[in-house]
């Protein structure tokens, strides 16, 4: 694994911020070129894109320190060290989502229609951003004896809970399941028959990934045999669900 991609003096390009970065960058280029298609302005994706931005990063981090939080509580500085990894990409959604409805509502924009216009350049951000999770070794999966199992170095957060161990790369499982989410959203956007059809169609198959691949993925925390993703991805798939049922019907 590569945390570290280039390092010039005291300047270091982290692996896992770059991606990251490319992440967010794909998810402004995309939101900016459906928003055109929607007959939404630039300006305001751009505006909008700020606080989708500040409210994911709050969200992915607040979730991810209150469920380490024995270790941030020795360790408080570490709380805002973000570039070393450590985002809940659910805590992350859930925020930005509730950024996102008080944008639309401040500006008087048809929230389903926001919503469908950033969910393809959301997906597309997903996959960049857990190949960075996999270069900087956070977010892996349980001890394995595939042949494609993969052992972390000495230093990532995976070598720390399960040194010398051949994981699942659940990381590489994300980036796939989620990079075919993304060529069927838009293809689903050229025959969108109803605003929301796009979005929940998106937290329906993020949802369904996530509960199975989190049988594969490290947790330190079970509630009545499920992670807390997975119990949060239930709610989605059936938010997803009732969407797709609800608004359908509203439009038939």
């Amino acid at each position: 694994m590569h945390p570290d991609l280039l390092r010039l003096g005291p300047f270091t390009l982290h692996s896992y911020g770059l991606f990251v970065a490319l992440g967010v960058l794909a998810w402004l280029i995309l939101s900016l070129y459906y928003g055109k298609k929607e007959g939404v302005s630039g300006q305001t994706i751009l505006d909008l894109a700020l606080y989708v931005m500040i409210a994911s990063i709050v969200g992915a981090r607040l979730v991810y320190v209150l469920g380490q939080w024995d270790y941030f509580r020795a360790n408080p500085l570490e709380i805002i060290m973000v570039q070393n990894g450590g985002l809940v990409f659910l805590g992350g959604l859930l925020l930005a989502l509730l950024a996102v409805a008080l944008y639309a509502r401040l500006k008087h924009i048809p929230l389903l229609k926001l919503m469908d216009i950033m969910a393809p350049g959301t997906t597309l951000g997903y996959v960049l951003g857990r190949l960075g999770c996999f270069l900087n070794g956070c977010c892996f999966g349980l001890p394995t004896n595939l042949p494609w199992g993969v052992v972390f170095p000495p230093g990532s957060l995976a070598a720390a809970y399960c040194p010398d161990q051949v994981l699942h790369p659940t990381q590489l499982y994300s980036s796939l399941a989620m990079f075919f989410s993304f060529l069927f959203l838009i293809r689903l956007y050229r025959q969108k028959k109803f605003d929301g059809q796009i979005l929940f169609w998106g937290l329906t198959f993020y949802s369904l990934y996530r509960f199975l691949v989190e049988f594969l993925r490290f947790s330190p925390i079970h509630w009545l045999g499920l992670t807390p993703s997975q119990w949060l991805a239930i709610v989605l798939f059936i938010f997803g669900l009732w969407g797709l049922s609800y608004f359908r019907n509203k439009t038939a």
